[in-house]
């Protein structure tokens, strides 16, 4: 009774069905009525009627099964502004993509995301979780929550929602007492955590509402800090405040020392086809992930495409007058040698104009010192993977379709190894 009930819903009015499945199935008919008569007719008058039944008829089968197929799409994404064909390209040929592990945080990592979701629907960002300035520190502090910031970046970059919405996940309160500075999407996790009862139900739930292409988890599910010893024999504990000291960064440590690294984090690495670091802050974005021992050992045990991607302009507090080298040298004494083994360099030309702004920032171009990079054991690339409009950063599409191409000339010379033996 109950499938008998289903099967008369098909006949109520305004589905927007039953015209096309009529014509679908008249217009089968008289196809395949004028190409019997057609194979059987001998006079030339009939022949031609059949012909022109048959055209019409085949161009009745298209129409029908379009006009079907189109309105079945637009019940199932009434808000759809893509076409079929973009949805089906999204969920056939990305969802075949590499599998991409990006690690870091600020945004750097959100910038990425925006080009790596242009070639793979099989991407996770693995985002820091030790960030205290800002909206983001307000709400750690007030909820103890983990910093949202970060995360709500990469879920807006990764969203396939319309501009409306991720407009407003990136919307900023510039008054009301309490809420001056916070960022609507904060607000919107730190308000989703409270009803779902844990911060990492809170992600997968904005990642619904956001129906983002991928995944984005945060590197550890633990309240996370950040201290650094500097060169002038000081020690200051607190991500906001570890750029502002003037001596150079000695090292980084993490606290808990022995924190646990989130276990789908885990997962992700055992699994991915290319992992990337950066860009973004070396010491502040980075490097904590990988101060996670367990999340740093299972990505040295990957052999795979293990990318760092090298900052173009050295950051006020952090990386003062570091070359390309000193960043990897910075991940590996801090992690092992097996971290890495690849380097992206920019090597398109820094306009004069922004260098000036940038050098009263006290931030300088990276030098590439392409010679020791590669005495390090690293394979360097080179290309030019940068904005010139108002600031000096990682163009998303120009650095994701390096990332490709250098995963695909990676994947066909070990390939070509592996048939070779």
């Amino acid at each position: 009774m109950k499938k008998f009930i289903k099967f008369i819903k098909w006949f109520y009015p305004g589905l927007r069905v039953k015209r096309w499945v009529s014509l679908l199935l008249i217009s089968l008919f008289f196809l395949v009525f004028s190409a019997v008569r057609l194979s059987f007719d001998t006079i030339l008058l009939l022949k031609i009627f059949d012909v022109c039944l048959l055209f019409i008829s085949f161009i009745g089968v298209i129409v029908g099964f379009s006009s079907l197929m189109h309105s079945f799409f637009q019940v199932v994404y009434p808000q759809n502004q893509r076409g079929m064909i973009d949805l089906i390209y999204e969920k056939r040929f990305l969802s075949k993509g590499p599998r991409i592990v990006a690690i870091g945080g600020g945004t750097g990592l959100s910038t990425l995301l925006e080009g790596l979701k242009k070639y793979t629907a099989n991407i996770t960002a693995i985002v820091t979780v030790a960030d205290e300035g800002g909206s983001s520190g307000r709400l750690r502090e007030e909820f103890g929550i983990l910093p949202p910031g970060d995360i709500r970046n990469c879920l807006v970059s990764l969203a396939e929602t319309p501009q409306l919405m991720r407009d407003l996940f990136q919307y900023r309160f510039k008054e009301g007492e309490g809420m001056k500075g916070h960022s609507f999407g904060n607000i919107f996790i730190t308000a989703m955590t409270q009803v779902s009862g844990n911060f990492k139900d809170a992600i997968k739930e904005s990642s619904i509402v956001l129906a983002i292409r991928g995944k984005v988890l945060p590197s550890s599910l633990l309240s996370l800090r950040i201290k650094a010893d500097y060169l002038d024999g000081t020690t200051i504990k607190g991500e906001d405040r570890i750029p502002k000291n003037k001596s150079n960064i000695k090292k980084l440590y993490l606290m808990p020392e022995d924190a646990k690294s989130n276990p789908e984090a885990i997962a992700a690495v055992n699994q991915a086809d290319i992992i990337i670091f950066g860009p973004g802050s070396l010491f502040t974005s980075v490097i904590p992930n990988l101060l996670l021992k367990d999340l740093g050992d299972a990505i040295s045990r990957r052999q795979v495409m293990k990318l760092y991607i090298c900052n173009v302009m050295t950051q006020k507090g952090e990386t003062d007058d570091y070359t390309a080298s000193d960043h990897l040298r910075q991940i590996i004494s801090h992690t092992n040698k097996n971290i890495i083994n690849c380097c992206l360099v920019n090597s398109g030309r820094l306009t004069s104009d922004l260098l000036s702004k940038y050098a009263k920032q006290k931030s300088f171009p990276v030098l590439f010192d392409r010679k020791r990079l590669r005495e390090m054991g690293i394979s360097v690339y080179e290309a030019d993977v940068i904005n010139r409009t108002d600031y000096l950063r990682h163009n998303p599409y120009k650095t994701a379709r390096e990332i490709i191409r250098i995963y695909n000339k990676r994947r066909k010379k070990w390939l070509g190894l592996r048939n070779k033996f």
